[in-house]
């Protein structure tokens, strides 16, 4: 999809908002807004489409696409928050400490949750080139959190690909963390199907 025109990806956006798992329509739509794709112009599109099943729920994809999504997995997070009935969140939230700028995945910094999603490659020696160690980002990631932590007073939740297979543990996770009253409030959108194992 790299290099498309703005009316190409406003298409596609939609066709895939129609037709896809909504999870995997919101991975599209997250990289197509980073790439350009203005919401407006697409949701107009989606408007002029004659059918009627599937467009509610490819509203929803579209509304709540983010650019600030880096990876499928930060997605996948934002997703499962999202169709529980969480507020929306901030991604790539920045979070200064002692002079230095971090960015924490996805938070709500109203509700002092922060959210990391951690891929293994980060902790593969030479994952980044030939002199990237794998000990030391752990021990820098080490720094990150403690610093953050002293700061904010809490810590990034962490989840992985290995919790895929665990969705409701993940969203009970994240709902644990809000406070009470956000969390009675929180309704699961039926609208939203958990994703596929697969995933």
């Amino acid at each position: 999809m790299d290099g498309l025109p703005v009316t190409d990806l406003d298409r596609t956006v939609v066709d895939c908002a129609l037709t896809m798992h909504p999870l995997d329509a919101l991975v599209i739509a997250d990289w197509a807004l980073s790439q350009g794709l203005h919401r407006a112009g697409t949701l107009d599109r989606l408007a002029a489409v004659r059918r009627r099943n599937g467009t509610a729920r490819a509203r929803w994809v579209i509304e709540h696409a983010d650019d600030g999504a880096e990876s499928p997995w930060e997605t996948w997070v934002r997703y499962l928050a999202l169709r529980s009935g969480l507020p929306r969140p901030r991604t790539q939230l920045p979070v200064v400490v002692d002079g230095r700028r971090y960015r924490v995945d996805v938070g709500w910094p109203e509700h002092r949750v922060l959210v990391e999603f951690d891929g293994r490659v980060k902790y593969v020696d030479g994952a980044f080139g030939a002199g990237y160690d794998a000990d030391r980002a752990r021990f820098a990631e080490k720094l990150r959190d403690d610093a953050i932590a002293g700061s904010l007073g809490v810590r990034p939740l962490r989840f992985t690909a290995r919790d895929r297979a665990a969705p409701l543990w993940v969203t009970s996770r994240l709902l644990s963390q809000f406070p009470r009253s956000v969390r009675e409030e929180a309704r699961v959108l039926r609208l939203l199907p958990l994703p596929d194992e697969a995933w």
